[in-house]
């Protein structure tokens, strides 16, 4: 946040005040923030009564991140004149700076500076509050890593705060039994998980998504039998569900049962149109089986989709293979000279 320094007008300036204003202003656009503070100061001392004097020397402290020195002056400049324009953005980025989250926020929200307001209200315990407020600043600046931390962290806190409100309420629910397996599952702890999940699906054997996740533990630790009856489970309950026929299809397809795998596949990308992480399965399924020309179309459309990502990689990388059997060199080489250069980037 910039903070611009504000003109002394309809007061009486004498010489010396005016040499003074000159030289902080001077000084604070040469980056000299030392003299500038000498000259503000000095300001202060002929004119106490001039919010503008106090509020340029606190936004030179507030540009040098000297926190501490700038809430004096702009606390006074705002006693002087509380409506003083971007004062209060000031006092509120000063204070939050100091660790005082509760006193910032009115002074952010005077200030409409949604981004810090976010951050103060995420620090003071209002996580509901604080996701509105970094969504709409994330609004005006896509991609800012800061906002997208503190968003992630207000989701998170926001998370917690419903959980414990779900635990405490429902203590043996299938839906807290199911939350505390995710979050056993997300520390990797399979056994604690598998045991919590197993209790949810006994209290309540229609329960979407559990069978799902069940087969997900099974999946990472390479048990592709018993995934697969999860996951057939899953798509029992929920045979609309894109996200169980891909991961049922990539188990078919670990298992070696490649025409059950295309199958599950095709479902999955007729069920979710264009979803990268199918078509590149698809692709890698119908190579291992011989069919290069169909896995080839598949594996462009991941392409058309993606180009920087891990998957782009990781179908540069196939088609390479692909073109090898089709007698491609050329287009092989391309692919491999594509998947080479994607890898360099991510090292």
């Amino acid at each position: 946040m910039k903070f611009a320094l504000i003109f002394l007008v309809a007061f009486q300036i004498t010489p010396e005040l005016r040499q003074h204003i000159a030289a902080g202003i001077k000084a604070k656009s040469g980056g000299d923030l030392d003299t500038a503070i000498r000259e503000f100061q000095r300001v202060v001392e002929l004119a106490p009564n001039l919010a503008a004097a106090h509020v340029n020397l606190g936004a030179v402290y507030l540009q040098k991140k000297d926190y501490a020195n700038s809430i004096p002056p702009l606390r006074r400049a705002l006693e002087l004149n509380a409506d003083l324009p971007g004062a209060h953005a000031m006092l509120g980025t000063a204070l939050l700076a100091q660790g005082y989250a509760r006193d910032s926020i009115p002074h952010l929200e005077n200030g409409q500076a949604d981004d810090l307001l976010g951050v103060a209200l995420l620090e003071s315990g209002r996580a509901r509050d604080a996701v509105d407020r970094l969504e709409a600043a994330l609004q005006k600046r896509p991609n800012d890593p800061d906002l997208l931390y503190y968003l992630a962290q207000a989701h998170a806190q926001l998370s917690k705060q419903v959980f414990e409100g779900l635990r405490g309420n429902n203590p043996d629910s299938p839906r807290t039994h199911q939350v505390l397996a995710e979050a056993q599952a997300a520390a990797g702890n399979r056994a604690a998980a598998e045991e919590h999940f197993r209790t949810a699906l006994s209290m309540r054997p229609d329960l979407r998504g559990v069978h799902h996740a069940l087969g997900e533990l099974f999946l990472e630790s390479g048990d592709y039998e018993r995934a697969e009856s999860e996951f057939r489970a899953e798509a029992q309950l929920a045979p609309g569900s894109a996200a169980t026929a891909y991961k049922l299809g990539l188990v078919l397809a670990n298992l070696g049962r490649t025409a059950e795998a295309v199958a599950q596949l095709k479902r999955a990308d007729a069920l979710q149109p264009e979803m990268p992480e199918t078509l590149l399965e698809l692709g890698k399924t119908l190579n291992a089986s011989g069919d290069a020309i169909s896995a080839e179309g598949y594996l462009r459309r991941v392409l058309a989709l993606e180009q920087h990502s891990r998957i782009a990689e990781s179908a540069h990388f196939e088609l390479a293979q692909v073109y090898r059997k089709l007698g491609c060199p050329a287009d092989a080489e391309r692919e491999t000279q594509a998947f080479q250069e994607l890898r360099a980037k991510r090292k």
